[in-house]
């Protein structure tokens, strides 16, 4: 408790401030702020009111993202109980873990993310969507195993940006522009619009927002005859539109396309969190990391009466390029690519109305590939067959097929609720490669099937709080390596690595309560979980191969919890935290023998005990100035440390950001300040070097709508 005591009195002091500012603002009664719009999510593939849904979930509107200065997902993931990052390797390649769920960064995702109703997926590798968080209606975070109606990759939850909708009948647009400077850094910029065009009144829209991002660097690579400084900047651009069609009264039509690029001149590897020490190239090479991106979406919306059918259509194509040389020991040159192509198709038709009995049934049909060409070389170039980690190119085709139902019915007048429901996933994978280290080519295949139930029993103690519990089945599946990795893992334990690697599967327990107390004074959404994790997919580096094997199992058991006190109008506390454990529980002697990090008791790598976030923020209006509103927002983010595969631990994440503004009808302007100790910390450790936190960012930003 001794550690949270100075931050919560930071954070009052903030409020306090806010406060003395403000205080006019204080003839309102308390009262006035107690009853907030009704949030409706679609969490649950239907229109809900989010107090309705019994999951753990958090909904945050597009103008609370840019408040709080939420700009892209690891900013979102700090705010969200019993998540964190595993691993930022460059954006896009990010990865993030959930409740305890969390196993390196090859494999299937164990987080599911969803662009408004398609999936964006891709095999054998954790990757996060590589884009900024603007133009969005709402994002939904789900919390725990959703392998009922999310299914593959969804075992430690779900993150959906659902992106703003055409309008049919108004022009709009928004300009947003932002100037950043990092304490002894550079300095960044952000630029970012939206224009909706109604092309046939009430009938087609046309949506295009987009935006680019060049991020200041703050890192110095220290090499044999000089030091450069700031050598890490990012360059990001997206676009994407939506074409709205209302097809008929009863019919609608969403079309969309989204393109995304982003550019990392360096690596967010380093020896320090200022330095990269002994590092070679690529100064002179752009593009060390590049992710670039094209998701093409059709949704379908049908009005049928007694329900609604949905017809949703995505392509994704996708590409994760490195290209760089650094000193780890000795001379490493990365030429690396990953290309990802995937069709997706899902229906589904879901009851409509206000009756006790509420339905929905759908299939899923996905077509996948990820093509690498891997380059992982030691001393010489990678045209060159010796001391080779890794010298291969390899395809995985995935076919994979879902059919998912869901039922409920509402007792006591509503009050208790049961729901049911269930999802049957196959998935056909198949592997061939060339290990050019030898000129041997691989071939492998196989099928994998998970059944994955799920059980929830709801009961609103009052109108505005509800009750759940909830069981649940969530599954990742299975997927192949390469045979370099799976002759490191064989050599290293003894015994007979397969190139396939076999699905892993868990079992959420939870109870929850969310609601409003005393008239809306106090909101509350907390969580009691314990997940049982089967059959671990577990990543080990040997020889510098990251190789898969299973033979593992773990228990994580957590507590999430979100408060917001709301005491006058205008002003609001939030406090939100989980405490965790996530252990290992069995694993195979021989795999403990290679890494001791997997043995029963020890943490799960990349997961830490506790964080916490606490905010204080506060909204008035100017008494002489029509129409003009300011907000004052302070926040402070804690994160314990966590491991990672090799044993080796981070720092503790102590943060505190602050961010005040003023708007008046259709402009706003705001000034923020993030990491204000500037204190520099390990967020992740690792061998070949840590991933650091940025330093103080002192920045302004400027919005107008026309």
């Amino acid at each position: 408790m001794k550690k949270f005591a100075k931050p919560s009195a930071a954070i009052f002091g903030v409020s306090m401030i806010a406060l003395l500012i403000s205080a006019p603002a204080f003839a309102q009664t308390a009262n006035d702020a107690k009853d907030s719009d009704v949030i409706v999510v679609t969490a649950q593939k239907r229109e809900q009111a989010l107090l309705d849904v019994p999951l753990a979930i958090q909904a945050i509107s597009g103008t609370e993202l840019e408040e709080s200065g939420i700009g892209e997902l690891n900013d979102l993931i700090e705010s969200i109980p019993g998540a964190s990052s595993v691993s930022r390797t460059a954006p896009g390649f990010e990865t993030i873990q959930i409740r305890g769920i969390a196993s390196g960064t090859t494999g299937d995702a164990t987080v599911g993310y969803y662009v408004d109703d398609v999936p964006f997926s891709v095999p054998n590798l954790q990757l996060a969507p590589p884009s900024r968080l603007f133009d969005l209606q709402r994002v939904e975070v789900l919390r725990g195993p959703q392998g009922t109606l999310y299914g593959q990759g969804a075992m430690g939850g779900t993150i959906r940006m659902i992106t703003a909708s055409p309008v049919y009948d108004d022009i709009i647009g928004r300009f947003q522009g932002e100037v950043s400077d990092y304490a002894g850094g550079d300095s960044g910029f952000a630029v970012d619009g939206v224009l909706n065009v109604p092309v046939v009144n009430d009938r087609v829209a046309l949506r295009v927002s987009g935006g680019y991002e060049l991020v200041g660097g703050f890192a110095d690579a220290v090499l044999p005859t000089a030091t450069t400084k700031n050598v890490n900047d990012t360059r990001s651009w997206n676009i994407r539109g939506k074409l709205g069609i209302k097809a008929s009264e009863n019919v609608s039509v969403e079309l969309g396309a989204w393109r995304v690029v982003n550019d990392l001149d360096f690596r967010n590897t380093m020896d320090t969190p200022e330095l990269y020490k002994n590092t070679t190239g690529p100064i002179d090479r752009p593009n060390y990391v590049r992710t670039t991106l094209s998701l093409f979406s059709g949704v379908i919306k049908a009005d049928l009466g007694t329900a609604e059918l949905t017809s949703s259509t995505s392509y994704i194509d996708s590409l994760l390029d490195f290209d760089a040389s650094f000193l780890a020991g000795g001379i490493l040159r990365n030429d690396s690519t990953f290309k990802t192509k995937a069709l997706t198709q899902e229906v589904r038709l879901a009851s409509s109305g206000d009756g006790p009995f509420n339905w929905l049934v759908g299939g899923y049909y996905s077509d996948g590939s990820i093509e690498s060409d891997i380059c992982l070389n030691v001393f010489l170039p990678c045209t060159t067959v010796f001391s080779v980690n890794i010298n291969s190119t390899g395809k995985i085709d995935t076919k994979a097929w879902a059919l998912f139902g869901e039922a409920s019915y509402s007792f006591l007048d509503d009050r208790l609720t049961a729901t049911i429901g269930g999802r049957q996933f196959r998935d056909k994978r198949s592997t061939r490669g060339v290990n050019r280290n030898g000129n041997t080519t691989t071939n492998d295949g196989d099928v994998f099937k998970s059944f994955n139930p799920r059980f929830n029993l709801s009961f609103k103690a009052s109108e505005d709080f509800l009750i759940y519990g909830s069981v649940a089945k969530g599954f990742r599946s299975g997927s192949f390596q390469t045979a370099a990795q799976a002759a490191a893992a064989s050599t290293a334990l003894g015994v007979t690595v397969d190139t396939a690697v076999q699905p892993d599967s868990v079992w959420s327990y939870e109870v929850g309560a969310k609601g409003k107390l005393f008239g809306g004074l106090i909101l509350l959404d907390t969580a009691i979980y314990t997940i049982d994790w089967k059959n671990i997919q577990l990543q080990s580096t040997l020889s510098g191969v990251a190789t898969l094997t299973n033979g593992g199992d773990a228990r994580s058991r957590g507590i999430d919890l979100g408060i917001t006190l709301r005491p006058a109008q205008g002003l609001s506390f939030t406090a939100v935290g989980n405490i965790n454990e996530a252990e290992f529980r069995s694993v195979f002697p021989q795999i403990v023998a290679i890494n001791p990090l997997a043995a029963p008791g020890q943490r799960i790598p990349g997961v830490p005990k506790s964080s916490l976030q606490l905010t204080a923020g506060y909204k008035w209006d100017f008494a002489n100035w029509t129409d003009a509103n300011g907000f004052i927002t302070g926040g402070y983010t804690f994160s314990n440390s966590q491991l990672d595969s090799t044993g080796l631990a981070s720092d503790k994440l102590n943060e505190f950001n602050i961010r005040t503004g003023i708007g008046k009808d259709n402009w706003k302007f705001q000034i923020f300040g993030e990491n204000l100790t500037n204190k520099r910390v390990a967020i992740t450790r690792g061998s070949l070097g840590i991933q650091p936190n940025a330093p103080r960012k002192i920045g302004a930003r400027f919005s107008v709508d026309f």
